[in-house]
């Protein structure tokens, strides 16, 4: 008879065929029914009773997991995190047997975070009987990470109550699996929309050097001239943020000088006070230069997540486990921090974590978000390795 400390929970092949299942059938933001009923069917096999798996915002899964060894006295609980949402983008890898059948697909790689971190709580609950019973493993399945986001709501329904730390990773096509990246302070940046709406005064083109039109993409070049100048003023102060206005559109024929102008554009930036800086100079210069041209301005700045920032003390156990699992030489801080968002932030805003980035390509021209990426499955057995020794670390055990 097989006794509780043999348990075998492991097994790759299986996880393999999880994560080609999952890439096979992506789901949107909300909609990731599927999806959150296979992970729960997963756990289920593994053991997990069924009443420690509770659904939350809609389609995300909270997962406790806690020791049934002695207790420590010193409760303590550790939050994992996966995302689970796929893009709208229509796949193409015709040759891939798995590709997606939906019309989304997972070209962030989030069936590979799912896969990992199922990895991870599998060797985890192998080792359960010797976790003391007052240390807790919580599993974060959030929906939505592509677009309005579901950590928020996860938190509002209680995901983060009792945790301690909170970790979360995702992949990047920077190398093959083999590669952790990493370092304390902000390492994705917050995005804020930028809208414009320039109103003039249209009518023929016959008509340019008059009163009777007032071209409203005129103020719009000299928006984008000034948007250069304001960005170069900051980049010389060494200040890191990323600002763009590429698309502008207006006009519909060659003799019609159109009443509108629209401008379309991002602003990354890091720090928060920073960021309202620049946000009030950007209106200001945008209101006065449709003011000198006589134009109208609608203008709408948009903030999406936080900045994600990483707590010197969280990163440096990362760093710990990382160098333990992929080896010293490869853990670095590689190209970070990077102007992404990600709604990781929300989690670590309630409770000090860091969130790690591991190498997934297959070939030297993998791009996230591109029609035809497919994460390494070589990333599951070290991803699953990471989750698995940071744990026996913050729990200070050896397993």
């Amino acid at each position: 008879m097989e006794t509780e400390s043999a348990k075998t929970l492991y097994d790759l092949p299986k996880l393999t065929d999880f994560r080609h299942d999952l890439h096979m059938h992506p789901e949107l933001g909300f909609e990731e029914v599927r999806t959150s009923t296979k992970i729960a069917q997963y756990l289920l096999n593994l053991g997990v009773p069924k009443e420690k798996i509770r659904k939350v915002a809609i389609t995300g899964l909270v997962v406790d997991i806690e020791g049934t060894g002695t207790p420590s006295g010193k409760p303590f609980c550790v939050a994992l995190r996966a995302d689970m949402d796929g893009l709208p983008i229509k796949e193409e890898n015709p040759s891939l047997p798995y590709r997606s059948i939906t019309e989304a697909a997972h070209m962030c790689g989030h069936d590979m975070h799912v896969t990992c971190l199922l990895g991870g709580i599998s060797k985890i609950l192998e080792k359960q009987h010797v976790i003391p019973s007052d240390k807790k493993v919580r599993l974060l399945f959030q929906p939505a990470e592509e677009t309005t986001g579901g950590a928020l709501p996860m938190i509002k329904e209680g995901a983060m109550e009792g945790v301690n730390e909170v970790y979360g990773f995702h992949n990047e096509a920077w190398d093959k699996p083999g590669k952790l990246y990493v370092m304390p302070g902000y390492v994705m940046a917050c995005c804020t929309m930028i809208d414009i709406l320039i109103t003039g005064k249209g009518g023929h083109a016959m008509l340019v050097d008059t009163d009777q039109v007032n071209d409203p993409f005129i103020p719009a070049m000299q928006i984008q001239l000034a948007i250069k100048k304001l960005s170069k003023e900051y980049k010389d102060k060494g200040e890191k943020f990323a600002l763009a206005v590429p698309y502008v559109k207006t006009g519909n024929a060659r003799n019609v000088i159109s009443e509108t102008c629209e401008m379309k554009g991002v602003l990354r930036t890091f720090d928060e006070g920073f960021c309202k800086e620049i946000q009030e100079r950007l209106r200001n210069m945008i209101e006065e230069t449709c003011r000198e041209y006589g134009c109208r301005v609608d203008l709408d700045m948009k903030s999406g997540y936080p900045a994600v920032f990483n707590t010197e003390k969280e990163t440096e156990n990362v760093i710990r486990v990382g160098r333990k699992v992929f080896g010293e030489e490869n853990v670095s801080e590689k190209e970070l921090p990077l102007y992404g968002g990600e709604d990781f932030s929300y989690f670590s805003l309630e409770k000090p974590g860091a969130f790690f980035f591991l190498s997934s390509s297959r070939t030297e021209n993998d791009v996230l978000h591109s029609n035809n990426f497919d994460a390494n499955d070589d990333l599951i057995p070290l991803a699953s390795e990471m989750w698995f020794r940071l744990i026996e670390d913050r729990f200070d055990l050896t397993f």
